[in-house]
């Protein structure tokens, strides 16, 4: 992401406008990361594997162009690239309600990831560039309240309309929320623009690599097919991220500065954002699997808010305990999590999950930023959302593909609590020094 300093312009917005504009969708956004991870099962044209991809479609789109959308957003100016955003957003989100296979829906919440990612970096540039302190710390935290808002009524949204046989609305209401404001941001918000828009690069080529890349890499841990065509989509994969990471290392301006990926320097924060990320979107859809109702899914819908606690306990615990401790242990929570679900109960998983979940989130963004000097914040933020865009794919595709091998959804919590502890055994060899 390039840094960005808003011009004047912006200043004639006012802010009882201005943030409503960039939060209703930080709220969709939120409502999008849990509403189809919870109901995916009780869709009607989704069947097999489908139901994985039509969510991962979501976050694979996401994660490989949310670094584009900031480089489109400095060219074009992050209002107008916030209009385009929801605008395919609508369309995209709008379409499955007039389709009935599930090659179409899929397809669609491809261009609908991209969307959001269009969405998303123009909220991250427009926030990021309020001329006063105060105003960008009230941004961030009621983008943070919103989005959690959102993803806690998600699953509690989809269980309702589901049960009232009305599963169409899920398309429907969102686009037309998104149609609404997206209107409006183009009649108040298109002049708001960039200030370092020229120098800025566009690698389309990069883009396109890491979506193939990504793409196939989570087919591959998708449990449907050939073990075969698993393993060399697999393969294939991780050929494609190399020369995507080959093309970022000679890059003058990459889109993801893969260098910072040393695990000493900012490796171990950017595994435990993806890891966390993924035991939240993971942890979603498969204790969604087996609700069928409103009571039911309470546990999930409520660990959403677990998780905004746990970015609040970080605050107040970092000071007692080392970076890599703290990272160790909020993963370490979350594997306790997991084990919890699968022998005592949702409600107090819920809470550990959530509470894990949002601590390694927290640090794992503050490690991250605080970490690198000023000129390289904007390109840490980048792999900060990258890394959360690709956990939420991966949650999804690796407990969805363990559900679909085992069929228990206490196998599947006991694997991956197992994969999360390994994690948290690699973290203790890391020998940087962090700050937040």
């Amino acid at each position: 992401m390039a840094e960005s300093v808003l011009v004047s312009e912006r200043s004639t917005v006012p802010k009882k406008v201005l943030f409503p504009l960039l939060l209703i969708p930080m709220f969709l956004g939120g409502v999008d990361s849990t509403l189809f991870n919870s109901v995916a099962y009780d869709l009607p044209v989704l069947t097999d594997s489908w139901r994985l991809w039509f969510i991962d479609g979501y976050t694979i789109a996401l994660a490989s162009s949310i670094v584009l959308g900031s480089r489109l957003g400095a060219r074009l100016g992050p209002g107008v690239t916030l209009a385009i955003g929801l605008f395919v957003f609508t369309v995209a989100g709008a379409s499955p309600a007039l389709l009935d296979s599930p090659v179409a829906w899929t397809a669609t919440r491809f261009v609908q990831g991209f969307g959001y990612a269009l969405i998303v970096s123009s909220v991250a540039s427009v926030i990021g560039g309020l001329p006063n302190t105060a105003e960008r710390t009230l941004g961030y935290s009621l983008w943070i309240t919103t989005y959690s808002i959102g993803a806690g009524a998600g699953p509690l949204i989809g269980r309702a309309f589901v049960d009232g046989g009305a599963y169409t609305m899920l398309f429907w209401l969102p686009a037309a929320i998104a149609l609404v404001v997206g209107v409006f941001a183009t009649l108040l918000l298109r002049s708001i623009n960039l200030g370092q828009a020229a120098s800025t690069k566009i690698d389309v080529a990069s883009s396109v690599l890491a979506f193939l890349g990504f793409g196939l890499f989570v087919a591959g841990l998708q449990s449907h097919g050939p073990a075969l065509g698993r393993v060399l989509a697999t393969a294939a994969g991780c050929g494609v991220l190399a020369v995507f990471s080959t093309r970022q290392l000679r890059s003058r301006d990459p889109l993801i500065d893969v260098r910072m990926l040393n695990f000493s320097r900012l490796g171990a924060p950017s595994l435990a954002l993806v890891v966390g990320s993924a035991s939240y979107t993971g942890s979603v859809f498969l204790f969604s699997a087996e609700a069928d109702s409103l009571l039911a899914i309470l546990p999930v819908s409520v660990l959403a808010l677990w998780v905004s606690l746990g970015g609040f306990a970080f605050h107040k615990l970092q000071s007692r305990f080392s970076p890599v401790h703290m990272l160790q242990v909020s993963l370490a929570t979350c594997a306790l999590g997991l084990v919890v679900a699968a022998f005592v109960g949702l409600w107090p998983a819920s809470f550990l999950i959530g509470l894990g979940v949002g601590v390694s989130m927290a640090s794992g963004d503050s490690y991250l930023l605080g970490s690198v000097p000023p000129k390289d914040v904007a390109r840490a933020a980048a792999l900060q959302e990258t890394s959360l865009a690709v956990g939420a794919a991966l949650g999804v595709a690796g407990f969805g593909g363990i559900f679909a091998v085992t069929s228990s959804v206490v196998g599947t919590a006991v694997i991956t609590a197992v994969i999360v502890a390994v994690v948290v055994w690699a973290i203790r060899f890391n020998r940087g020094v962090f700050s937040a």
